[in-house]
């Protein structure tokens, strides 16, 4: 019964073509996970390799099968429940829901509407601690990129935790780093899986935690890009890490999602987007090169970067302002490796050369007439001055007639930068 019932439905939906056959494998793997009960599953006789019985003994036996009783009590006698369990089947093998499948299965009226509504947590769901999370949940209790015991893949971030993840500004998409506390992070762990959601394009939980608050099950997220960049590991050195753009989204099932995120989707090659190889903090980038020409070229390299990130503020999409944001610091970058470590404001009467314990200079970095006046975000419209220059050109008195000193300053240094490189 079970081998005709099941049969075509494999053919139909799972694209199996043994037909009766195909039954054979989820049959018994369901035995062995004890999902259900074989009776008589002693007498069976397998395998050369043990590892099912032959077909033809199921055929002469032709054992009783099925969920053990109780839960199929559970299952017959709660709805609810039984909507829960075939949620958590839908979200973790589907992404959109596969209505013909439900029908040939006779669970389309049980399932209308409730499969976001089924599933727990629901978001919204606040707990104090990861433990409580896992009490009541499951999963680990630790790691950042982990499944709860229903096995979907559930990602936490905490404000005041070592990674460095963010709201990208002007839109409500995030930034999560990738998995790895020190040193470059590799495609394994959490990361691997992220990548294999990504591929997919699955839903995953997304959990946060503000600074002194509680996690929070805030949205449904989908992975609509993955990029590399420069950032700090937990150790204080610079590595390079990866960041998941995670879109939210109101519900798992694809049909769901906002146009903008299925439009983002169907931008996504998959690929590694690498910020690292051209946007590159000068601590990294200060390996002895040809005298007289690795700053500079330096400086060209991160200039064109923020060229062609300012070339894309044009462009209105949430992916474009995603790129603009994590490829900003190119333009700083830039305006730090040309001020050669002192203040570049001629008049500076401040520390111009003062640095910090960690013998960086203290160099705030700025558009002379700001960004909004400008709508420029490149190295010959910004400068770097000491924090007393910062404030006189921000707030002082004759904060005009320095910044139009400053930005011919700016100017003649971006232009003898690029003409001797």
């Amino acid at each position: 019964m079970i081998k005709e019932a099941v049969g075509p439905l494999l053919t139909a939906f799972a694209g199996v073509t043994e037909g009766e056959q195909g039954v054979l494998y989820p049959f018994w793997a369901l035995q062995k996970n004890k999902l259900w009960e074989v009776a008589d599953a002693t007498e069976l006789h397998l395998t050369s390799q043990g590892r099912r019985p032959q077909l033809s003994a199921l055929d002469e036996l032709n054992p009783l099968a099925g969920l053990p009783k109780r839960d199929y009590d559970l299952l017959t006698e709660a709805p609810e429940l039984a909507a829960w369990a075939m949620s958590t089947l839908l979200v973790r093998f589907f992404s959109r829901t596969p209505i013909p499948l439900l029908e040939a299965l006779g669970l389309n009226e049980l399932m209308a509407g409730r499969i976001a509504p089924s599933l727990r947590p629901l978001p919204g769901e606040s707990y104090p601690h990861r433990g409580a999370i896992a009490d009541v949940y499951g999963g680990n209790r630790v790691l950042g990129i982990t499944p709860l015991a229903d096995g979907i893949l559930t990602v936490y971030s905490d404000d005041k935790g070592p990674y460095a993840d963010q709201r990208i500004p002007e839109t409500d998409w995030i930034a999560y780093t990738g998995d790895g506390l020190s040193g470059h992070q590799s495609l394994t762990a959490g990361n691997r899986a992220m990548a294999e959601h990504q591929e997919q394009q699955k839903a995953l939980r997304y959990w946060h935690k503000p600074y002194k608050g509680h996690w929070t099950f805030e949205t449904w997220a989908v992975i609509v890009q993955r990029r590399r960049r420069w950032g700090r590991g937990q150790d204080g050195q610079p590595r390079r890490e990866y960041v998941w753009i995670l879109a939210p989204i109101p519900s798992p099932m694809r049909e769901t999602w906002p146009s903008e995120v299925i439009e983002a989707l169907t931008q996504d090659d998959g690929q590694l987007h690498d910020d690292s190889l051209d946007v590159i903090p000068i601590e990294v980038d200060s390996e002895p090169q040809q005298e007289g020409t690795s700053t500079r070229e330096r400086y060209k390299r991160l200039t064109d970067a923020a060229r062609r990130t300012a070339a894309g503020r044009n462009r209105r999409s949430t992916l474009a302002q995603v790129e603009r944001h994590l490829r900003s610091p190119a333009a700083r970058e830039a305006v730090l490796l040309r001020s050669e470590g002192r203040c570049e404001n001629p008049s500076c009467l401040g520390h111009p050369l003062e640095r910090t314990d960690a013998d960086q200079p203290i160099l705030e970095v700025d558009h002379v007439n700001g960004l909004a006046r400008t709508g420029q975000d490149t190295p010959e419209v910004m400068i770097g001055l000491c924090p007393n220059c910062h404030a006189l050109k921000t707030r002082g008195s004759n904060r005009r007639k320095l910044q139009e000193s400053l930005l011919v300053v700016a100017h003649h240094r971006h232009r003898n930068f690029l003409q001797e490189a």
